[in-house]
């Protein structure tokens, strides 16, 4: 892991017995690096199959006014808050609060657990994505009724992609060979982009943040020409300014910006460590995160209800009825819609929709598992504050890190995961 250059005096911290010397830490190649890196922590799947059906449940223009004022009230300022410690201490979350009030270390050891049990069901999600988006790669797509011997989508989904199974249910702790396989290949792409240091991963964000947007304007694109999407548009934007009085309305709003730019997991802090102390466009940048993460979850929003209109038309229910979050949208009601595109283009479409699903994720966990390695790398250097953390010793974390964490996501891989 290189170093880019180091800063004009060493800084030392004391952290316990640790003298951190900030000159010593490894740095982001550019700015755009960091920006990208970040902003691939921020955008991930829950600004597709989950914010669009909170706009539409919540009041449509409604919810995005309790939405911006949860961002730029709550937050953003956490955010902000956490990129500019990372920046000050040039240490880890542990360090960083250490430094700030020793019995504050715990602050970040809660975030250790909270990324750990994240990442393990996010990977395992990311793998039934791998899955769909291998699949579309056929001739007319496997979970068409055609294709399955009339089966909805729902049923593809839980019968035949994860054979799910209740407690008790004989047979239900086997492993699915094809979720162990996906598990095994997003954890080995997650691996792969992390082992090569900060430059290295900071060069992969450019495409797994800037593809899916490509990505998602050619969904759109498709998507507004579908019949019934006027109608699926209309649900998600149209203001109906009662819900701005009801707590729910303001409590999913607070949720979603905060589940979408997670303050308060380590990972800002970690990632803004990263730069030279004397980096000044902190503040910049973060504003530059902030308004793309916001910006792709409402341009988001027309392409997914646009999609839902058309399907509502087809069945002939309102839109209302239809519309979903989670892997029920994904895993559901897209790709049901998926299997009615004219003209063949069905594969077409699933392949973006899926590979765009995938990039969102993985972004997101390459940040995370990042995190996690600061946290080990920081400990590791604490122990031992004269070890130099070389490119052989970086991969060995990674390695860990990313093996514990796929032996204990295969719990997902099993028929009651």
């Amino acid at each position: 892991m290189a170093v880019a250059g180091a800063t004009p005096q060493d800084v030392s911290v004391e952290m316990g017995k640790q003298v951190s010397t900030a000159s010593e830490r490894p740095k982001w190649g550019s700015r755009g690096q960091f920006i990208m890196v970040l902003m691939g922590y921020a955008i991930g799947l829950g600004n597709i199959w989950r914010f669009p059906y909170m706009c539409g449940k919540y009041g449509g223009g409604a919810f995005m006014i309790a939405y911006l004022v949860s961002l730029f009230c709550i937050a953003a300022p956490l955010f902000v808050f956490e990129t500019v410690l990372g920046h000050k201490y040039q240490l880890g979350p542990v360090g960083t609060f250490t430094n700030m009030y020793a019995p504050w270390a715990g602050v970040a050891y809660v975030s250790i657990i909270m990324t750990c049990v994240i990442l393990t069901y996010y990977q395992a999600l990311l793998g039934w994505a791998v899955i769909y988006f291998v699949q579309s790669f056929a001739a007319k797509l496997p979970w068409h009724p055609d294709e399955c011997g009339g089966c909805t989508t729902g049923d593809y989904f839980g019968q035949t992609v994860l054979n799910a199974a209740s407690f008790g249910d004989e047979g239900g702790w086997d492993v699915q060979g094809k979720l162990f396989l996906a598990l095994m290949a997003v954890w080995f792409v997650t691996w792969l982009a992390l082992i090569g240091g900060k430059n290295v991963l900071g060069k992969i964000a450019y495409f797994t943040v800037l593809f899916p947007v490509l990505l998602l304007v050619i969904i759109f694109c498709k998507a507004v020409t579908l019949e019934g999407a006027g109608d699926g548009v209309a649900y998600y934007i149209t203001p109906d300014m009662s819900h701005l009085t009801k707590a729910n309305t303001w409590s999913a709003a607070a949720s979603q910006i905060l589940f979408s730019l997670s303050p308060a997991m380590g990972t800002a802090i970690a990632m803004s460590s990263y730069h030279e102390r004397t980096y000044d466009r902190i503040l910049q940048d973060n504003l530059v995160v902030i308004c793309c993460n916001s910006g792709f979850s409402i341009f988001g929003g027309f392409a997914v209800f646009s999609i839902v209109g058309y399907l509502a038309e087809q069945r002939g229910l309102p839109v209302e009825e239809v519309a979903s979050s989670g892997t029920g949208l994904a895993f559901d009601v897209f790709a049901e819609v998926l299997t009615l595109f004219p003209g063949g283009s069905s594969p077409f479409f699933s392949v973006c929709f899926f590979f765009m699903l995938l990039l969102l994720g993985l972004d997101s966990a390459f940040a995370f598992v990042e995190t996690l390695q600061t946290y080990v790398v920081d400990f590791i250097q604490h122990k031992n504050p004269e070890l130099v953390m070389t490119p052989k010793r970086n991969v060995m974390v990674v390695t860990g890190v990313c093996g514990v964490l796929f032996l204990i996501g295969m719990v997902y891989t099993t028929r009651v995961g």
